[in-house]
């Protein structure tokens, strides 16, 4: 199971990222979501130094795409920054970058989502001969004006196939775990789009809309079913844990990472039981 699992940086944010292939190694687990604030601070010639010196691999480059946070920059600053994404990416060996689709409440929510889809199929093809995907990340519902207009899984495989090669969709716990469909848009068609899993869990009750998510096995969301799923339908793709929360970032980093670990063995091992 270590092979396959990662840790978001987003999980202990005090590390570096120095700090965090190394702490995450402690550990065993050698795959880091890496976020590109944290790439910043390194310098990405530097990191992708360090992560290879490291056997590090890297599951997801965080985030890219965001229209609605781009939009008071002009017309073509959602298309640079994903250009630089996608450059940054390649650089370090990432598989996918995130992409956030943005928030409707400017735009409304059929234009945002179809100014989402124009910019994917503008910049699918250059991820795509960059090696590199771009993984819709579907958004909870709460967040359709101001993060995500794309709320389901199955908006995402849409959009991933209208937009072609160098699209992927990225599966948050968080976000996907009460949808109806999300067994059925996890069926063996669909799975080579799933460029990477993200775990936590649903807190309940939940005291923010972003930053209050669980650790894995002490929210709602049924994450030995979803894993079940997953593997029964060919799934073999990696496993990340991102976990926003106030309460876990104010624990130091390492025993944040030994329980993380912790518990995605016990998720692994009720999944396969």
């Amino acid at each position: 199971m270590l092979e396959r699992l990662a840790i978001n940086q987003i999980t202990t944010p005090a590390w570096s990222l120095e700090q965090a292939v190394a702490g995450y190694a402690r550990h065993g687990v050698h795959g880091i979501g890496v976020w590109r604030d944290k790439l910043a601070e390194c310098g990405v010639g530097r990191a992708r130094r360090l992560l290879r010196g490291a056997g590090a691999w890297v599951p997801s480059l965080c985030k890219a795409g965001d229209l609605a946070q781009w939009r008071e920059a002009g017309p073509r600053a959602a298309w640079d920054d994903c250009r630089r994404a996608i450059d940054e990416a390649a650089e370090i060996g990432a598989g996918a970058i995130v992409f956030v689709c943005g928030g409707g409440a400017a735009a409304g929510l059929e234009r945002a989502r179809a100014e989402v889809l124009e910019l994917l199929c503008e910049a699918a093809p250059l991820a795509a001969r960059a090696g590199v995907r771009l993984g819709i990340e579907p958004f909870h519902p709460m967040h359709a004006a101001e993060r995500g207009c794309v709320n389901t899984l199955a908006q995402a495989l849409r959009l991933c196939e209208e937009a072609g090669a160098g699209c992927g969709v990225v599966v948050d716990v968080f976000h996907t775990w009460w949808d109806p469909d999300l067994h059925a848009s996890l069926d063996s068609r669909h799975l080579p789009h799933v460029a990477t899993v993200q775990l936590c869990d649903w807190r309940v009750p939940t005291r923010h809309p972003v930053n209050d998510r669980a650790m894995m096995g002490d929210g709602a969301a049924d994450l030995p079913g979803l894993v079940r799923r997953l593997e029964r339908n060919g799934y073999r793709g990696p496993y990340e844990v991102e976990i926003f929360s106030t309460d876990w970032w104010a624990c130091a980093p390492d025993e944040v990472v030994r329980i993380a670990v912790d518990r995605c063995r016990k998720l692994w091992t009720a999944s396969t039981a």
